[in-house]
């Protein structure tokens, strides 16, 4: 039961900075992130763009880690500025 309030608490955190901006240091975590997600094999492009804009980090805008390549489904915009979350792969 912990895990599954830790994760959602992740999920909440991520939300929350993205709609609401976060603070200085969220924000450039979540650029380092944003830059090695771009360059991951499981990063793919979905439907996100439309409903999620990402002004902010462009780079990912649109982008989810996509579980049928090993990553966790979520949409990258709202992962990376997660500030307890770890990727799945251990890239961060």
């Amino acid at each position: 039961m912990a895990q599954i309030m830790g994760k959602a608490k992740d999920i909440l955190n991520g939300w929350s900075n993205y709609f609401f901006g976060g603070d200085e240091a969220t924000m450039t975590q979540a650029k380092g992130r944003a830059d090695i997600c771009a360059e991951c094999p499981t990063a793919s492009y979905g439907l996100h763009a439309a409903i999620l804009p990402d002004m902010a980090i462009e780079k990912i805008q649109g982008h989810y880690c996509d579980e049928s390549k090993g990553g966790c489904g979520c949409p990258l915009s709202t992962a990376v500025r997660s500030k307890d979350y770890h990727c799945p792969l251990g890239k961060w």
